[in-house]
C-alpha cells in the first residue's frame, strides 16, 4: 500500500512538472516573439530595458531546460555506451557560432550517452555568461594520466574564480550539496552527469595561480578501449 502511494504521488507530481514546464516554454516562446517585434520600434533607453527583459526570458528558459534535464538524469538509468567525444563537441560549438572557441585533441570513444552534450552546453554557457561577449574559450582532449581516462579541459579568459569560491563551485559539483537555486543547476547537472560516466571534476586557474586571468574546468570520462571513431562523413 506504501509503495501505491509513492508510485502515485510520484506520478502526480510528474503530472503538475510536465504542465509547469510546458506553459511556462510556451509563455517564453511567445514572450521572445513580441520582444523580436519591439526590437524593430525601440531605441536608445528603450532598447536597453528590452535587453534586459529577453535577458529575463533567456533565464526562464534555461531554468526549465535544467530542470528537464536533472529529471531526465533522475529516471534514465540506460546503460552508457561508447560516444564519439568529437562529434559532441563539435556539434556543441556550432550550437555557439557567436562565441570564440577553439578546440584541440584526438578522436576519441568514451562511455557516456546522449546526455553527453548537456556538459559542453552548460560550461560553455557559463564561460559567455560570465565572461561576456568577448570571452575566448579553449576546449581541449587529452589522455589523461591514470590509464583509461580522458581529460577534458574547458577554459576561458574571463574573470576566473577566485580562490575562496573554488570550494563553493566543487560544492556545486557534488550530489546533495547544492543549495535550492536555479543559480546553481548548470554546474549540478555537470557534476551528475560526470559523476554518471564515472569521472571526476575540478576548476582551476587557467593560468596557475593567477585567478583573474580566467577560469579552467578540468573533468574526466573513461575512455571506451578498443572503440574506433566512425570516419568522417562524406
Amino acid at each position: 500500500l506504501l509503495y501505491q502511494r509513492l508510485d502515485a504521488a510520484n506520478r502526480e507530481a510528474n503530472l503538475y512538472l510536465d504542465i509547469l514546464t510546458h506553459d511556462i516554454r510556451n509563455a517564453d516562446n511567445i514572450s521572445n516573439i513580441y520582444a523580436e517585434l519591439l526590437s524593430e520600434r525601440l531605441s536608445g533607453e528603450e532598447q536597453e530595458y528590452l535587453k534586459k527583459l529577453r535577458a529575463g526570458i533567456a533565464k526562464s528558459i534555461e531554468i526549465t531546460a535544467n530542470v528537464a534535464t536533472i529529471r531526465k538524469i533522475r529516471e534514465n538509468r540506460t546503460e552508457v555506451l561508447p560516444v564519439d567525444l568529437d562529434r559532441v563537441i563539435r556539434d556543441e560549438i556550432a550550437h555557439h557560432p557567436d562565441a570564440r572557441i577553439t578546440y584541440d585533441g584526438p578522436r576519441m570513444m568514451v562511455h557516456a550517452d546522449d546526455l553527453l552534450p548537456e556538459i559542453f552546453t552548460n560550461l560553455i554557457g557559463n564561460a559567455v555568461r560570465h565572461g561576456g561577449p568577448d570571452v575566448e574559450i579553449a576546449i581541449t582532449v587529452e589522455e589523461a594520466e591514470e590509464k583509461g581516462l580522458v581529460r577534458v579541459t574547458v577554459a576561458d579568459t574571463g574573470p576566473g574564480v577566485a580562490d575562496n569560491a573554488k570550494e563553493v563551485i566543487h560544492a556545486r559539483f557534488e550530489q546533495g550539496k547544492v543549495r535550492e537555486s536555479s543559480q546553481h543547476l548548470g554546474l549540478y547537472i555537470v557534476g551528475m552527469l560526470v559523476a554518471r560516466y564515472g569521472g571526476s571534476i575540478r576548476v582551476e586557474d587557467r593560468v596557475p595561480g593567477h585567478p583573474e586571468c580566467g577560469a579552467a574546468f578540468r573533468f574526466t570520462l573513461r575512455e571506451a578501449e578498443g572503440c574506433e571513431p566512425p570516419g568522417p562523413e562524406a
